[in-house]
């Protein structure tokens, strides 16, 4: 069975965080708090055959736990309450992310294995425990498949399951 991962990555932002590229006194980094995959079945009609959210607890360069900011909060859905109840730290978030894979590719909807992964793993001091060749473009393989250039860069990733209808 031919199988693959996409997963997507939730971090920390605050409103215009993003365009100001987290650069400003008050942003926080771009920690991931969420990862979210679908390991799929590309053999059988791209069935979903498996799932997974991990949530990781946030903590800034000193170890101290970020506070949710309202916007993040509206944005994605998690609360301080999921990361209390739910979170683990990051080294262990991306074991259980790993194991999940079983191995196989990881797709995301642009880079979050660099600016969501990547940068939390800097800001937490770990080295990356997954190989960067296991990560690819999710945008590419659309692209071959004759995704239109214009519809690839005006969709996020949110927005690709109604895209394809699914």
């Amino acid at each position: 069975m031919t199988q693959i991962v996409i997963f997507d990555c939730e971090y920390l932002t605050k409103a215009g965080a993003m365009g100001r590229m987290w650069s400003d006194h008050n942003d926080p980094d771009p920690i991931v708090v969420q990862i979210g995959a679908v390991r799929l079945d590309l053999e059988n009609k791209a069935s979903i055959v498996d799932q997974i959210k991990i949530y990781i607890k946030p903590e800034d360069r000193h170890g101290t736990p970020y506070r949710l900011d309202p916007y993040f909060v509206d944005l994605t859905g998690i609360t301080t309450e999921v990361i209390e109840r739910d979170a683990v730290d990051l080294g262990s978030a991306l074991r259980q992310f790993d194991a999940f894979s079983g191995g196989t590719r990881l797709w995301s909807w642009g880079k979050d294995e660099l600016f969501a992964l990547g940068v939390s793993c800097f800001i937490h001091g770990i080295a990356p425990p997954i190989a960067p060749a296991r990560f690819g473009n999710l945008k590419l393989i659309l692209s071959e498949a004759g995704m239109p250039d214009a519809d690839i860069k005006s969709t996020s990733s949110g927005e690709i399951a109604d895209y394809y209808g699914v």
